[in-house]
């Protein structure tokens, strides 16, 4: 009996491990990659210092020291890098935004690394999170379960899960998402609207779809629809509405 337990445990642990192993190979065969126009903005110019610190930190080049700082986790399967066109947008008006990078690119894997980037820096005063995809409901996860630390929450086309526990936070919460060209969100959303503060802000992107909320080359995600818009005209749209809430939430 004994050696059939052990023989059962290794072959259980190799049977892990080559699950691990094969899991790795999956996500990173779907991985969504920065578009070379992600890529051409990840460059510091007078407007913005861009650094890599093991996360990606876009900071402001001019003016006072933020006040306010944006934890930004990005989309399953998505490099963090292909969100710096929007990202650099907002500390190019005063804002430090930290990207974080994520285990195998999923922020599930490492839901409360935003508290080591409040650690990390201590100077600024008011914290925000920010989520795209399976980023914005592990945001959500995260504001929930910490939200005396934080200022508010933005969602990017995605919802946040129950055990959040958001109605109740206390949270300004923002989310700006996909829609048809007359607003309509996907039902998915409208379906979950109960997860959310009754007093949460939904912010159309008409015509918009999931993925251009970045600039991603590849990636096994499946639209819902095809865009009526450019992505260049997205980010434009994500980038003001994403920038309405935040001054909305500094001014809370």
């Amino acid at each position: 009996m004994a050696r059939f337990l052990k023989t059962s445990l290794i072959l259980l642990l190799a049977l892990s491990a080559i699950g691990g192993v094969a899991f790795w190979f999956w996500a990173d065969g779907r991985t969504a990659m920065p578009s070379a126009d992600a890529l051409a903005d990840l460059v510091s110019d007078a407007q913005v210092q861009i650094s890599d610190e093991g996360n990606l930190v876009f900071r402001p080049a001019n003016g006072p020291a933020p006040r306010t700082g944006v934890i930004f986790y990005g989309g399953a399967n998505a490099d963090v890098r292909g969100y710096t066109t929007v990202l650099r947008r907002l500390a190019e008006e005063g804002y430090l935004v930290v990207a974080v990078r994520m285990p195998l690119n999923m922020a599930v894997f490492a839901p409360d690394r935003a508290a080591s980037v409040m650690q990390a820096f201590g100077d600024v005063q008011r914290w925000v999170m920010l989520g795209h995809s399976m980023g914005g409901a592990i945001a959500g996860q995260f504001a929930g379960q910490n939200a005396a630390e934080l200022a508010g929450l933005i969602i990017w086309d995605s919802y946040p899960l129950a055990s959040a526990g958001l109605p109740d936070s206390g949270l300004k919460v923002w989310h700006i998402h996909r829609a048809l060209p007359d607003g309509t969100p996907p039902e998915k959303f409208t379906a979950q609207r109960d997860v959310f503060p009754a007093d949460s802000i939904w912010v159309p992107i008409p015509g918009g779809n999931h993925m251009n909320f970045g600039g991603f080359d590849g990636g096994g995600y499946v639209e819902e629809w095809e865009p009526s818009i450019s992505r260049q005209e997205q980010h434009a749209l994500v980038s003001r509405a994403t920038l309405k809430a935040l001054r909305a939430i500094d001014q809370s």
